[in-house]
């Protein structure tokens, strides 16, 4: 397996054979550009698995196996494959430093934050929220930034069959739900493989303890899932 940095063939190599000249107009790319970006594709496809490391010691983690047909993130970034046959059109979302496929912190706080109170049964619940997405106590101090919790990027720490990626597609219909659907290509982290959500939590005073928000934050991962397109059936996990 060769050990590319992924992001970097996804956004910044992955037109450097491209003839632009050929996709003018709804025009076809030529067939070189073509066979390039293919290659492109099957190097990232190939590409191996590089551990993205703990960022500090003592963090709260749980792993969780991707169940199919896989996780998707990052859509909303620009990836236009420019009329070339194969191209992938949507985005990814990569660590910068390793180029693996992750789920942003930022991501995960938000699928927390936004399932707290449907999952968390207690009275004080709404208290608890603000307390732990806000760092505010139901006094209205606000936490120090020290006391906060911290929530790191979720990464992928297993493959399956020592791959991590795999091709998907997407297929709106333009003239109504059964004429003419157009493909849209992407990639996707596949199913089996597994993820690891890394937390940085700590006991907010007289509320809830560090062990209590891990596990209430595993019963809410693992039955809502995380990436886009949940609704269909993506991001869907199964605790290890």
């Amino acid at each position: 397996m060769e050990h590319n940095n992924i992001g970097k063939l996804f956004f910044k190599d992955y037109y450097k054979g491209v003839d632009f000249g050929f996709v003018i107009d709804g025009k076809q790319a030529s067939n070189d550009s073509i066979a390039n970006v293919k290659q492109v594709n099957n190097n990232i496809k190939q590409s191996a698995l590089i551990p993205v490391d703990k960022p500090i010691e003592g963090l709260q983690t749980f792993k969780a196996t991707i169940l199919y047909p896989g996780l998707i993130t990052g859509t909303g970034l620009v990836h236009d494959s420019k009329g070339i046959a194969g191209g992938y059109n949507l985005g990814l979302h990569f660590d910068y430093t390793t180029g693996m496929p992750i789920v942003y912190g930022s991501s995960v706080k938000g699928v927390l934050a936004s399932y707290f109170t449907d999952f968390c049964d207690r009275e004080d619940a709404e208290q608890l929220k603000k307390a732990i997405f806000e760092g505010i106590l139901p006094n209205g101090q606000l936490l120090p930034v020290s006391k906060r919790d911290i929530f790191f990027d979720a990464v992928i720490t297993n493959g399956i069959n020592e791959k991590i990626l795999a091709d998907d597609a997407i297929t709106p219909h333009t003239e109504g739900p059964l004429k003419n659907p157009i493909p849209i290509a992407m990639l996707k982290i596949a199913a089996g493989c597994t993820i690891e959500f890394r937390f940085l939590l700590q006991d907010t005073p007289n509320l809830i303890t560090k062990e209590q928000k891990t596990d209430l934050f595993k019963k809410i991962i693992t039955t809502v899932g995380v990436g886009a397109k949940t609704n269909v059936g993506y991001g869907q996990l199964k605790l290890i």
